[in-house]
């Protein structure tokens, strides 16, 4: 049998002795017992994470209820195989905690687990409870493809869409297809489908006989239900009749073209099919015919529609091996047709001696071509201009005409327009009013009649009517300093309105400035309302939690502040305070406008593991919160290699677990690092250094303990 050399100790010296293998379990057992009962009592075992879904990596500790001033060692199991621990682990002298990895997998039906921590005789537990997670499935676009009739030796395709519905990646193994003439192309397995994702295959049938096939194509995954779809058709061995002649329009007003398309009751022959095609008038054109390919069953074509002077039926006949197939178009004369943008205009007072012009737009909005052959106007002081006769106007165009009304009398003067044309004859009614003497003011306004900060306004001034060949000037005053408006304005002659501007500076306090248009004994009054401008900065959070940021690994967030203010916001210095916390330069002071923002990225780079917490300093000019503060909070992560591998293939000797080894890159120097025996496809390691590249290899283990040979190579490098 066997033997090892065992290393034991007692308080007075440290031997060796050479053991059978059969005794080493009980000396061991009882070392370790006696090792135990000299530490300090287990508290506890815990892990961060109570419930899981999907496979996973949980952190775990084992607790003494004080410090141990010698090694303990806590033994571990796991009443789940969906849940790995390690044999045991070790708390280091003067320490009362060790970490451990507990590797989670996934499951399809819900269960609990318990880990059990073991040490001096005292168990502890915890539980996790296991629920299924993501779901694969594969969906087609249909469940059966019927070719129908195919000639013989010719090729029919459809397309068939695969979709992955579930909600984690679906595996695709393999996929077969059944039945004589039947083939598929479009994708190789295996192959992965992410949820949502879809590819498109396409299916043929070609007949090598006469008479009827079924079929049927199955696609196989590792992970979810298979799928499968009927196949069928027929081979024929005459040429393919007509079943089917279509347009997309059965109606047209004028000319225009519509696309068609007909159809072979099966797939083309070798070299193709001819189609003759026809039309019943030449007011609606098609080709003489089509060539429909070998393996298709359809073709298209244009038919062309020309504008008719009478209603008329057009149909269109297809003909192709003694079959035929025809399709009616309703031809339908166009008619021209005039729309006016206004059925009346009104002039209002208009002073005597002033010509005053308002216009309407003449549009085509029927389906032939309008012609304009005559404008005629009545009423005293009304004329018209714009048109030069006879017009023509195609379908969407449109002309101006311009009208005006020029009054030599105090009185009201009514009138009309009448155009004249190949469609139905319209009429606009016209009305003014002659005034003598100069109008008064009707209304001053503005387009901002509350104002905070500064601000160029635009006011108008209007008349009662029209102004005179001389224009009218009107008077302008302010009753505040802080509105700046010239001192009058002209409205030019036959308008009855002009525009200036009011300039608004900050004020101090709220307050109220009247602006007053005068002509004449006629005046009108409007009052702004101003108010202070205020500087408002505010940010986008109080706090920023960087939460696990693994040494040395540098971790940037953002924060947005905003002028919100009615008035520039000047930002005078951003600090921040915490180990491993800092922030990128800003040119400062930064000034901005109302609604201007402006970014800061404070980072976290943790040089040692733990909590950390600092704070983020704002100082600006802003009238509420000058001093903004925002808590920084993130905690440092010692680095963790995370590997997974792929199971062996089936085997008469199956792997039952697995060794990780590792090594320093480059020195060969491997060495085992999972304590016992992992049954996971995956291990974590979290003894690594910084700036340290590794080696890892993994072996199989079967029920004897067998290792395989080692696994490919695998380089990590620790920043």
């Amino acid at each position: 049998m066997d033997s090892v050399i065992v290393f034991c100790w007692n308080r007075k010296s440290l031997y060796f002795s050479l053991l059978n293998i059969g005794k080493i379990a009980a000396i061991l057992f009882v070392f370790a017992m006696s090792w135990a009962a000299s530490a300090a009592t287990l508290s506890a075992v815990s892990c961060a994470g109570k419930a899981y879904t999907a496979s996973s990596l949980d952190d775990c500790t084992v607790s003494l209820k004080s410090r141990t001033s010698a090694r303990v060692y806590v033994a571990l199991k796991s009443n789940n195989p969906f849940v790995g621990v390690p044999y045991g682990v070790t708390i280091s002298g003067g320490s009362s905690t060790a970490p451990f990895t507990a590797m989670i997998g996934a499951v399809t039906t819900p269960q609990a687990a318990t880990i059990t921590a073991t040490a001096g005789g005292i168990s502890r537990t915890f539980n996790i409870s296991l629920s299924p997670g993501q779901t694969s499935a594969l969906k087609l676009s249909t469940n059966l493809i019927d070719f129908g009739n195919v000639s013989i030796g010719a090729v029919a395709s459809r397309a068939l869409t695969v979709t992955a519905t579930g909600t984690a990646p679906i595996y695709v193994t393999s996929g077969s297809i059944t039945g004589t003439g039947f083939s598929v192309t479009g994708a190789t397995t295996p192959a992965t489908l992410n949820p949502g994702q879809t590819v498109v295959l396409s299916v043929q049938f070609t007949p090598t006989s006469a008479g009827a096939v079924t079929g049927q194509i199955t696609i196989v995954s590792s992970n979810a239900p298979a799928v499968s779809i009927s196949l069928t058709g027929s081979g024929v061995t005459s040429a393919p009749k007509l079943s089917a002649l279509s347009c997309s329009q059965n109606s047209f007003t004028g000319a225009g073209t519509a696309s068609c398309s007909v159809s072979l009751a099966s797939a083309a022959q070798s070299g193709g099919q001819a189609v003759a095609l026809s039309s019943s008038t030449g007011a609606l054109t098609v080709p003489s015919g089509i060539m429909i390919p070998a393996g298709a069953s359809a073709g298209a074509f244009t038919a062309t529609a020309a504008s008719v002077s009478t209603a008329q039926t057009a149909t269109i006949t297809a003909s192709a091996n003694s079959s035929a197939q025809s399709f009616g178009i309703q031809l339908n004369a166009s008619a021209p047709t005039l729309t006016l943008s206004a059925n009346s205009l009104l002039f209002g007072n208009v002073s005597i001696g002033t010509a005053v012009s308002k216009s309407v737009t003449v549009t085509s909005t029927g389906t032939a071509p309008l012609t304009i052959t005559s404008e005629a106007i009545s009423g005293s002081g009304f004329s018209v201009t714009g048109l030069n006769l006879p017009t023509t106007l195609n379908p969407g165009q449109a002309a101006v005409v311009s009208v005006q009304f020029n009054p030599t009398s105090t009185a009201s003067a009514t009138g009309q327009l009448t155009i004249q044309s190949n469609a139905p004859a319209v009429s606009v009614s016209l009305s003014g009013t002659g005034t003598s003497g100069t109008p008064m003011v009707s209304s001053i306004t503005c387009n901002t009649t509350s104002i905070t900060g500064a601000l160029s306004d635009t006011c108008r001034v209007s008349l009662t009517g029209s102004a005179p060949t001389a224009g009218v000037t009107v008077a302008l005053t302010s009753s505040s300093s802080s509105v700046v408006i010239p001192g009058s304005i002209t409205v030019p002659p036959t308008a009855i309105s002009a525009t200036f501007t009011a300039n608004v500076m900050s004020v101090s306090s709220a307050q109220t400035a009247n602006l007053t248009a005068t002509t004449g004994n006629s005046s009108k009054t409007i009052a702004l309302q101003l108010s202070p401008a205020t500087s408002t900065l505010t940010a986008n959070a109080t706090a920023v939690p960087f939460g696990s940021v693994v040494i040395n690994t540098p971790t940037a967030q953002t924060i947005t502040l905003t002028s919100t203010g009615t008035a520039p916001v000047t930002i005078n210095s951003i600090a921040v305070s915490g180990s491993g916390f800092s922030v990128s330069a800003s040119s400062l002071p930064a000034t901005l406008s109302p609604g201007q923002s402006i970014s800061v990225t404070p980072t976290f780079d943790p040089q040692t593991a733990g909590s950390a917490t600092g704070q983020l300093t704002v100082v600006s000019n802003s009238t509420t919160n000058p001093t903004i503060s925002i808590a920084l909070s993130g905690t440092g992560t010692p680095h963790r290699v995370d590997l997974s591998w792929s199971a062996p293939g089936a085997s008469s000797d199956p792997a039952v677990s697995y060794n990780v080894y590792r090594s320093v890159h480059g020195s060969n120097a491997f060495g085992r690092v999972n304590a016992g025996a992992n049954t996971l496809t995956a291990y974590s390691d979290s003894s690594v250094q910084s700036r340290t590249s590794y080696d890892y290899y993994v072996k199989s283990v079967d029920s004897a303990g067998t290792e395989s040979t080692p696994s490919n190579l695998e380089t990590v490098t620790i920043p």
